[in-house]
């Protein structure tokens, strides 16, 4: 029987352990490529306060929407982890105003982002990808929903 128990759950550790390798490994890729602009975290009323000095003229004190946000933003155009991934593969090698799926106003804040995805290998990409869509647990309605209550 225990070793019944080992073979099944066996495949499932392996799988568990190369998934969190991969978070990890996109954790530092975001860390060396992305967070130049991106910030890994702003809350509901850090944004709120960005949009605010925005809306009286002032300019952001950001480069890009921060990751939080992006996520959730992505998310709420493609639920599904798988693609997900292959949107922000795809985004991140070739940007572009028609594709991208941020609000008109961070096309006017920030512009399309750089295609620093060609500077990434595949794995790469797959790795910055899967981090970025299990690290954030908000959804893009929560975020607009915390930032309108005040939370």
């Amino acid at each position: 029987m225990k070793k019944f128990i080992f073979a099944f759950l066996s495949p499932l550790i392996i799988f568990a352990v190369e998934k969190e390798g991969l978070f990890k490994k996109g954790y530092e890729i975001y860390k060396r490529t992305c967070s130049a602009c991106h910030v890994e975290y702003m809350s509901p009323e850090e944004i709120k306060k960005v949009r605010m000095t925005v809306m009286k003229g002032g300019k952001p004190p950001i480069s890009a929407p921060p990751m939080n946000e992006v996520s959730a933003r992505v998310k709420h155009f493609y639920p599904n982890e798988l693609e997900f991934i292959e949107f922000v593969k795809d985004y991140i090698t070739n940007p572009s105003r028609e594709k991208g799926v941020c609000m008109p106003m961070a096309f006017k804040l920030f512009g399309v982002m750089p295609p620093i995805g060609k500077t990434l290998t595949e794995e790469e990409k797959e790795a910055v990808a899967y981090w970025l869509y299990h690290r954030y647990k908000d959804t893009w309605r929560t975020i607009r929903r915390q930032m309108m209550m005040g939370k």
